[in-house]
């Protein structure tokens, strides 16, 4: 999977211009209203992250606990901050609709089997968000239930 892995650096690489493409969405979307008043730098920060660590994520097989682990906590911290459940989903799936956007306006997918090696890395970039979204979401969840015990 030498393209999947070209692809990863690529991403990471300009994890950069991701981060800022997500952003300009996060901070004007009425999807993403408490993302609205966060600093730039902070959004910039979060989103450049996952990026610079793309490769890590779904080049290797991530133990379901960590990734469990790291966006359940990251679920409680935004919801502690304030931020509404469904926002925080939608910020996770433009992220990774920006990651896949970038490979494909960026014009680094010339040929069928590059092509077909970008959408198995896409789908292991879509497995990891679904995870990151249902992790959150649950201890969202469960937030709720011990509020309303």
């Amino acid at each position: 999977m030498i393209v999947a892995s070209k692809l990863v650096k690529i991403i990471e690489k300009n994890a950069d211009i991701i981060a800022d493409r997500w952003a300009d969405d996060v901070t004007t979307l009425p999807y993403t209203r408490s993302y609205w008043n966060v600093p730039r730098e902070l959004l910039h920060e979060r989103a450049a992250s996952v990026a610079n660590r793309l490769g890590y994520y779904v080049g290797r097989r991530l133990p379901k606990e960590r990734l469990a682990s790291f966006y359940r906590r990251l679920g409680m911290t935004r919801r502690e901050e304030g931020y509404q459940v469904e926002e925080v989903v939608m910020a996770l799936m433009l992220l990774k609709r920006h990651i896949w956007l970038f490979v494909l306006q960026e014009g680094f997918l010339t040929s069928n089997l590059e092509l077909y090696q970008a959408l198995e890395l896409n789908n292991r970039v879509v497995l990891y968000f679904d995870r990151a979204i249902y992790y959150v979401a649950q201890a969202w969840g469960e937030a709720d239930d011990k509020e309303e015990a």
